[in-house]
């Protein structure tokens, strides 16, 4: 087997804190760690053809509110505001960007919002479709949610690797029965205590609780939890079904009828803390065994 460890650098890979709850910095170790990440999902994704898409960090505006985004989670989603004033009404602001103050007091919401998560954009991209077959998307994004908390692992800014499916109903159970059994197995094998639990998103508002107990009772997502720290346990990675949602609020189909869509989705920083907090901080210390399955190698 070749020696893996030659790519990751000596050093500890803890991140680094910028002042800013939930926004890190990551080291040569931490970054060398992600990309061992992505060569595993990679090998695991290799059975099926997945094209790739690259997301940007901001998409329109529209997407998520037509999405039903802004109106299931307005507490996480983050707006790109901006200056479309005069010079002359600038000049009464300027002092404040040396001072502090209300030098964003003009600033005005754009037509982009910060990517919340990185299936979105694919989703808009099927609009007026008639799936022939199942379709199928791997994608990588840059994410921002305002989270409530700074816990390890509660991250603002975070990246999200996705693989996507859109087709028929029973297309998308079988694909996501599929994946949640390939997930949970590939981070067993980096020898971490893996816990499969049906879940629900954090809904805002008086009807959350109607909206989770709902998402719950049908099954529609399941998380991966790991421990990421001593006594915390969070998902790093998920399994979920939308059902009809995106192919009625985009036009696709599938047999004639809205289209179902599913994903997979791994929180890359979230499964480098757990592998971190399971075989110590140091990544060219980990075993061999551990790195082969993370590369998805044996």
């Amino acid at each position: 087997m070749t020696n893996t460890h030659l790519t990751i650098p000596e050093g500890e890979a803890a991140p680094i804190p910028t002042g800013a709850p939930g926004v890190q910095l990551y080291p040569a170790p931490f970054e060398a760690v992600v990309g061992l990440l992505r060569q595993g999902i990679d090998t695991l994704a290799a059975a099926e053809r997945f094209p790739r898409v690259a997301i940007p960090p901001v998409v329109p505006r529209a997407l998520v509110e037509r999405a039903g985004y802004v109106k299931a989670f307005p507490q996480l989603l983050g707006t790109v505001h901006s200056f479309t004033g005069t010079p002359a009404q600038w000049k009464e602001l300027a002092p404040h960007a040396v001072e502090g103050g209300a030098w964003d007091s003009e600033q005005r919401a754009s037509d982009l919002v910060l990517l919340p998560a990185a299936c979105y954009p694919v989703y808009a991209g099927l609009a007026g479709k008639e799936l022939a077959q199942p379709e199928r998307f791997a994608v990588e994004g840059q994410c921002f949610r305002q989270e409530a908390t700074s816990e390890p692992g509660r991250l603002r800014s975070f990246r999200m690797v996705e693989l996507v499916t859109a087709g028929t109903e029973a297309h998308c159970l079988s694909w996501r029965a599929d994946w949640l059994e390939a997930v949970a197995g590939w981070l067993r094998g980096m020898s971490l205590k893996v816990e499969v639990e049906v879940a629900d998103d954090p809904f805002f508002g008086p009807t959350r609780r109607l909206f989770q107990a709902a998402q719950r009772a049908q099954e529609l997502k399941y998380e991966l939890r790991v421990p990421v720290a001593d006594g915390l346990v969070q998902a790093i990675a998920s399994a979920n079904f939308h059902k009809d949602h995106f192919g009625e609020v985009f036009g696709f189909t599938s047999e004639g009828a809205p289209g179902n869509t599913a994903c997979t989705a791994f929180g890359i920083e979230r499964i480098v803390l757990a592998l971190l907090h399971a075989h110590g901080p140091r990544p060219s210390q980990w075993p061999d065994s551990v790195i082969a399955a993370v590369t998805g190698g044996s």
